[in-house]
């Protein structure tokens, strides 16, 4: 897996270079930290412990910039 940078929706470029992962994962993660917004709301660092796409329990690790702007940046698998 490579590391690119990315923007956030204001075109500021995140902390963290984001890890390159599949689209389905990606929204997948993205959603269900969307639907827990609340839960995160007021953090910059978010660990997120879910299952994966082959159903193997992982920590992402993700910066929050906002509602729906976020960058996963790394993957452990738990």
């Amino acid at each position: 897996m490579s590391n690119n940078i990315r923007y956030d929706m204001n075109g500021i470029p995140f902390s963290y270079p984001s890890l390159e992962l599949d689209n389905a994962e990606i929204a997948k993660v993205c959603q269900e930290i969307s639907t827990n917004y609340t839960k995160y709301k007021s953090k910059k660092l978010i660990m997120h412990r879910t299952r994966d796409l082959e159903r193997n329990w992982c920590v992402y690790y993700v910066e929050n910039r906002g509602y729906g702007d976020y960058n996963i940046f790394e993957k452990y698998y738990d």
